[in-house]
């Protein structure tokens, strides 16, 4: 096995972020580890796509892009569906994660089916981390999964495993990692935590949702959540 590398990253309106990331990225991990990236482009409507054309010729880039926004969770299970390497390494685009933290994950890549992370200190507004708990204590009672953070996007995935968790429509708009993890876990794969520092976004608007629009996304969640439920009892 070659222990190659494919770094996915979904991206929506980061044209003032993703360039200097991708940079980091690129010069953290070369002559360390054999990576490309796999850039899911989800109809931006600003230089996100321009930047990432421009940056092909010098870096190991794939850019999948939609001319309309298809969301959060369609845009990573496209980039699942074409990525190709032993590893796929999924984390988002706006720089909320460092990413020498990637080694925590790689380190650990013979010990589980997926290595997921879990913000040790998450830096987020206090609504949404009251959402993100009591959707935590729904998600415990319909899967009995006992993760820390279920919905943090940042996770590595080998590669029999995300092919073969690639094959269902997401039920969850915006939250995907809430119904991949479970899936995975359906299916019997070893999963192990890693605790991942955690920083605010600064640019860009891949996963920033408003106050006033939490409410409604808690319903449409909740009731992805229950079509997961209800589609894993049916297998």
């Amino acid at each position: 096995m070659s222990n190659s590398l494919q770094i996915l990253m979904p991206a929506h309106n980061e044209g003032k972020h993703i360039k200097n990331h991708i940079i980091k990225v690129n010069n953290i991990l070369k002559k360390k580890i054999k990576f490309s990236f796999l850039i899911c482009e989800d109809g931006s409507s600003d230089n996100t796509l321009e930047t990432l054309k421009k940056m092909e010729k010098k870096y190991k880039i794939r850019v999948l892009s939609k001319k309309k926004k298809q969301g959060y969770s369609t845009a990573v299970m496209s980039g699942i569906k074409i990525a190709n390497a032993d590893y796929l390494l999924i984390m988002d685009s706006d720089g909320q994660c460092d990413p020498r933290q990637i080694f925590k994950f790689w380190n650990l890549r013979k010990k589980a089916d997926l290595v997921v992370g879990y913000r040790i200190k998450r830096r987020d507004f206090l609504y949404r981390k009251f959402f993100s708990d009591f959707a935590k204590l729904v998600y415990g009672f319909f899967f009995k999964v006992k993760l820390k953070d279920p919905s943090f996007a940042f996770s590595l995935i080998r590669k029999d495993v995300y092919k073969s968790l690639q094959n269902f429509t997401p039920s969850m708009p915006d939250g995907f990692f809430w119904e991949y993890n479970a899936r995975a876990i359906y299916k019997g794969y070893k999963l192990l935590e890693v605790g991942i520092n955690h920083k605010k976004r600064k640019h860009g608007s891949t996963q920033i949702f408003h106050v006033w629009k939490l409410p409604k996304i808690a319903l449409i969640n909740f009731v992805g959540l229950l079509r997961v439920k209800f589609d894993l009892l049916a297998k």
